[in-house]
């Protein structure tokens, strides 16, 4: 019996970006998406911790950063630290969580990472 083909599903990619080198790698990240993956259906979500008593200073992307990342398609999404901040920054990628978009389903990638081909 033959099997029934399987609709394609699109899937959002997301990282978390933040001022300093975070913010430089979400580029070089959204930039190689772009150039090895052309066709990627999905949203590029770019994860941007706000200001708050977690923080001793503003973690937000500076706007030379943010326009780049604009450039390449990349949506900044903020939210909120409540648990970990600067004393823990592994922690944004829990608390990203909350920001994402309800059941729309995603793969998350670390900003040092560099895609060489086609996401499918």
């Amino acid at each position: 019996m033959a099997r029934k083909p399987v609709k394609k599903q699109d899937y959002n990619v997301v990282v978390v970006g933040q001022s300093g080198r975070l913010g430089y790698e979400a580029i070089l990240f959204a930039a190689s998406l772009r150039h090895h993956s052309p066709d990627f259906a999905g949203r590029l979500l770019v994860a941007e911790p706000q200001p708050g008593p977690l923080w001793p200073n503003d973690p937000r992307i500076k706007p030379d950063v943010r326009a780049a990342l604009e450039s390449l398609g990349a949506e900044i999404v903020p939210f909120h630290s409540a648990h970990f901040g600067a004393a823990y920054p592994y922690g944004n990628k829990i608390e990203l969580l909350s920001a994402l978009p309800e059941g729309a389903p995603f793969v998350f990638f670390d900003t040092d990472t560099l895609i060489t081909g086609e996401l499918t």
